[in-house]
C-alpha cells in the first residue's frame, strides 16, 4: 500500500474520532488530548535518548499527565509543582552522570509537547459572554481546520510552485512558495468559517487567528524537523501509518493552539480565563 493511501486512510479514521470527541467535550476530549500528549511525549523522550540524554520517563509522563489535565482537575497545577520539586530532590541523589541534562529533558518533555497540546482542552472548555459549549466546540474545530488547511495548501503550493527553499538545512523540501500558500489557505479557510461556524468572531480577530495558525503552525513543523534532524531520525514514531508518530502529526498544533488560545483570551477577549 502506498504511503499516500496510508495517510488518507489514517486521516479518514482519525479525524472523525478527534472531532467527534471534541464535540462531546469534557473528559471525553480531555482524555483523548491527554493520550495524544503522552504518546508524543514518549516519542520526544525517545529522541532525547538518541541524542544522549536519559530523561526519567515515568516521572516525566506523570508530570505531563498532571499538566494536561489542568483544565479538568482543580488541583492539577499545585500537584505539578510538587512533582517538579520531587524531581529536583531526586536529581540530587539519582545515579546519573548528567543530572542537570536528565532533569531538564524530563521537565521539557512534559511541557513540549504535552502541556502545550493540552491547550486544545483549555480551548474546548473555554466560556464567555458569547461562548457557550457549542461556540467553544466551533472555536476548537476552527483552529484545527485552520492548521489543517495550512498544511494541505502548503504541501500542494510547494509541490506545484515551489522553487525557493525556505529552510534547506532543516527541511529541504519546504519552500517559500509553499509557506505563503499555506498562510493564504488559512485565510481562505477563515473566511469560510466566518460565514458558517464562527460568525460571532469579528473579522479582524478572525484574520489574526488565521495568520497565527497559518504562520506559527509552520514554525512548529520546522521546530520538530530541527529536533529530528539533530538526533538523526526521520520520524518521531511509527504509530500512525503513513504519518509517522503522534508528534509528526501534531507538531504544528503544539505551537499554534496555545497562541490561538492566548489571542482569543487576552486580545479578542471572547472568553475569560
Amino acid at each position: 500500500m502506498s504511503n499516500a493511501l496510508l495517510r488518507i486512510l489514517t486521516a479518514v479514521i482519525g479525524a472523525p474520532l478527534l472531532l467527534g470527541l471534541a464535540y462531546l467535550g469534557g473528559w471525553y476530549f480531555g482524555v483523548l488530548v491527554l493520550l495524544l500528549g503522552l504518546l508524543a511525549q514518549y516519542e520526544v523522550y525517545g529522541m532525547m535518548e538518541q541524542g544522549g540524554a536519559h530523561p526519567w520517563k515515568a516521572a516525566g509522563l506523570a508530570l505531563g499527565a498532571v499538566l494536561a489535565l489542568r483544565a479538568l482537575v482543580p488541583f492539577a497545577l499545585p500537584l505539578a509543582v510538587v512533582v517538579v520539586l520531587a524531581l529536583l530532590v531526586w536529581s540530587t541523589f539519582a545515579k546519573s552522570e548528567n543530572p542537570l541534562i536528565d532533569l531538564s529533558g524530563t521537565v521539557l518533555g512534559a511541557l513540549y509537547p504535552t502541556a502545550l497540546l493540552a491547550f486544545l482542552t483549555d480551548l474546548r472548555l473555554a466560556r464567555g459572554p458569547d461562548v457557550g459549549d457549542l461556540e467553544a466546540f466551533y472555536l476548537t474545530l476552527s483552529v484545527l481546520l485552520l492548521i489543517w488547511a495550512t498544511d494541505i495548501l502548503a504541501y500542494y503550493s510547494g509541490k506545484g510552485l515551489g522553487k525557493h527553499k525556505l529552510a534547506p538545512t532543516i527541511s529541504p523540501k519546504k519552500t517559500w512558495e509553499g509557506s505563503i500558500g499555506g498562510a493564504i489557505g488559512a485565510v481562505l479557510a477563515a473566511v469560510a468559517l466566518k460565514l458558517t461556524l464562527i460568525g460571532f468572531l469579528d473579522w479582524a480577530h478572525l484574520v489574526a487567528l488565521a495568520l497565527i495558525c497559518g504562520v506559527v503552525s509552520q514554525v512548529g513543523d520546522l521546530a520538530e524537523s530541527r529536533f529530528k534532524r539533530s538526533v538523526g531520525v526521520k520520524d518521531s514514531g511509527t504509530i500512525l501509518p503513513g504519518h509517522g508518530g503522534i508528534l509528526d502529526r501534531f507538531d504544528a498544533a503544539i505551537l499554534a493552539v496555545p497562541l490561538a488560545y492566548l489571542y482569543l483570551a487576552y486580545v479578542a477577549r471572547v472568553f475569560s480565563i
